[in-house]
């Protein structure tokens, strides 16, 4: 098989392949594309990785794949899709993820409002550790609930989690 570069490379193995498939539903991983005809894409190309690892593969369709050959498409882009994947699969929902994110985002010691009611789709992010709570003092309480919103605040474990994802960046 060759590659965009010209250089040849062997094919991917079989598990490995079947692996980045099954993680994208056979579909692309880009999430407003979900194409259902695929190639298989290393994050970090070829010619600079000489490797098929896992971590480094995504699912995408011809057009996606063009695009991120051309840059239009970054790295990081990518991998954010890829861990998008791995978490629908795996640990959290895609709910869970994007609170994270959104949390990550803001200044440091700035928190997010978030309904004390809705405290169950992040539950997975509690448990873990990747997020802190902070309830608000008094307020109305209706059928034993805090009505009041709670402040979500990132923990230096939920960042690190974050950081992972960036440690192939451009």
């Amino acid at each position: 098989m060759s590659c965009s570069d010209g250089e040849r490379r062997p094919p991917i193995p079989a598990e490995i392949r079947r692996r980045v498939l099954v993680e994208a539903g056979h579909r692309c991983a880009i999430p407003t594309c979900r194409y259902i005809e695929v190639d298989i894409h290393h994050i970090i190309q070829w010619a600079k990785c000489q490797a098929h690892e896992y971590d480094n593969l995504i699912a995408l369709c011809p057009n996606c794949h063009r695009r991120a050959d051309k840059g239009e498409i970054d790295r990081k882009s990518l991998r954010l899709y890829k861990a998008n994947l791995r978490f629908a699969h795996d640990k959290f929902s895609q709910v869970e993820i994007d609170v994270l994110f959104e949390v990550a985002k803001l200044p440091q010691g700035q928190g997010a409002q978030w309904p004390a009611f809705n405290m169950l789709l992040i539950k997975r992010l509690l448990d873990a550790g990747y997020l802190h709570v902070q309830q608000p003092q008094g307020g109305v309480f209706i059928g034993g609930m805090q009505s009041a919103p709670c402040l979500l605040t990132i923990s230096e474990k939920g960042k690190a989690f974050i950081d992972e994802l960036d440690l192939h960046e451009l």
